[in-house]
């Protein structure tokens, strides 16, 4: 019969019938005529196609294709495999970056080890192992870099100092810039591509007026194995902060900044988080945290600022208030000029409070704002909104703190100008003795403070300015 069925085709007159049975009895040749009839990716022929694809390596990578294409892993790594059984070279590349695309990295690494003496192959194996932090198969590794194009990849690890091995023989820490500027700040990632964004982002902020208060070092390259880190792409970075005493006195910045693949973008005190998909608008918003601005939209009800109207100012854009005083206008007036931070700013003739009852409330009134838009007053902002706060901003006028793309506007490039470092934040050494403190290790908890607490004021400045002795003190009461 499969001689029949063959000699039938061969002259192409063969029965539907006839085609059908030698599917049904598996003669090869009536699968691949009937393959060739039927409509791509039918149903029939996948069906025929998995059938053809025990031998021809050609379909089975077809079919692995299709299916990676379609997001079902499962079914596009079987056809990967198959494909590389029937020994086609593409398959394997196909599959390893696949692995590398769904963050399978040790099972790319496997795959990649037995293609190391490729250098497309080594390429790609050393970008896994700088990622999965095996600092040691990298130096292994390092031997077999040759070719003149791989020069760029020796560069990117010298100058981000991923290894120092002597093979090397020429990693030059660049110049600290701890005491160029009061805001110096080291920025890490955990692979190549996140480190050549985070330079694409200095050099974009460079650009911006907010640049000026900072100074970068070169992003530098931290293995995720000396990380403890939780993200999801809807929740905030947050890391074990103690892991950071490791880099001590190796780094001696004031601030850190960390990129991870996902997670949501954010500040903790010193230690700057970001996500590898947030553009240099984020970049700005979470520097701008760092100088002690405060963001406009709805925090959770739970934030600590949220809590009870502010004891002091503790931001150059929000005030958190009482919605209701009582006492004399004068009284009021008085007292929001010790909680406002632009109250120096505000026009006279712009209504801060209204009365209602026996009471003011306070606030700029919206039937003001249509015809004093760009004035300076008294605006809520949804930063927190309950019975017992409400929080205050400077300005109607949409703003980087409220929306990522919109600008950093003049007045608060005024407010920051008048005082620089009244409300930033801690070094990041304030992080790890708050960390320390947590797992009850009091002793190393106060060294690390008392780091913090350096980086602040010296004897002359707790005499000479309130400023700065107002935040030593927050600092060494642990209330930032």
């Amino acid at each position: 019969m499969p001689q029949y069925i063959t000699s039938r085709i061969a002259l192409n007159d063969i029965s539907e019938a006839e085609v059908s049975y030698g599917i049904k009895k598996g003669i090869r040749n009536a699968v691949q005529y009937r393959f060739l009839m039927v409509e791509e990716q039918s149903n029939e022929w996948f069906y025929l196609a998995k059938i053809l694809a025990q031998e021809d390596k050609n379909i089975a990578l077809d079919l692995a294709i299709i299916y990676h294409l379609e997001n079902d892993v499962t079914q596009a790594i079987y056809w990967y495999e198959q494909a590389i059984f029937l020994k086609h070279e593409k398959a394997l590349v196909e599959l390893i970056d696949l692995y590398i695309d769904e963050g399978d990295l040790l099972k790319a690494k496997a795959l990649l080890l037995t293609q190391k003496n490729n250098s497309d192959a080594l390429d790609k194996l050393i970008d896994v192992t700088i990622t999965l932090g095996d600092l040691k198969l990298l130096d292994e590794l390092l031997p077999l870099i040759e070719s003149p194009q791989q020069n760029t990849l020796i560069n990117d690890i010298r100058q981000y100092q991923i290894s120092k091995s002597n093979r090397l023989n020429l990693i030059n820490h660049q110049a600290d810039t701890t005491y160029q500027c009061r805001n110096s700040i080291q920025l890490f990632a955990t692979n190549l591509a996140n480190l050549h964004k985070l330079d694409a982002l200095i050099n974009t902020v460079q650009q911006h007026p907010i640049s000026r208060y900072f100074c970068f070092n070169r992003p530098r390259y931290i293995s995720i194995e000396q990380l403890n880190c939780s993200y999801d792409t809807d929740k905030a970075i947050q890391c074990r902060e103690t892991a950071w005493s490791q880099l001590h006195p190796e780094v001696n910045t004031r601030y850190l900044g960390l990129m991870l693949n996902k997670g949501g973008a954010n500040v903790n005190n010193g230690i700057l988080y970001l996500d590898a998909l947030d553009d240099e608008n984020v970049f700005i918003h979470e520097l701008s945290h760092l100088l002690g601005f405060v963001d406009e939209y709805p925090l959770s009800s739970h934030h600590k600022i949220c809590q009870k109207p502010q004891i002091s100012i503790f931001s150059h854009n929000i005030s958190i208030l009482k919605p209701y005083y009582e006492g004399s206008r004068e009284e009021v007036l008085t007292l929001l000029a010790k909680q406002i931070p632009w109250f120096d700013l505000i026009d006279k003739t712009t209504p801060l409070m209204q009365r209602v009852g026996n009471k003011w409330k306070i606030g700029t009134p919206k039937s003001y704002l249509f015809n004093h838009s760009q004035e300076i007053g008294l605006f809520e902002a949804e930063t927190c909104q309950n019975n017992s706060t409400q929080a205050f901003k400077p300005t109607r006028i949409k703003n980087s703190l409220r929306y990522y793309e919109e600008p950093f506007i003049e007045l608060y490039l005024h407010l920051l100008n008048n005082n620089a470092d009244k409300y930033s934040m801690p070094s990041y050494h304030y992080n790890v003795a708050k960390s320390l403190f947590k797992m009850n290790k009091e002793a190393l908890g106060l060294e690390w403070l008392n780091k913090a607490l350096r980086r602040e004021i010296s004897t002359t400045d707790r005499i000479e300015n309130k400023n700065k002795v107002t935040r030593y003190n927050k600092i060494k009461l642990g209330e930032y």
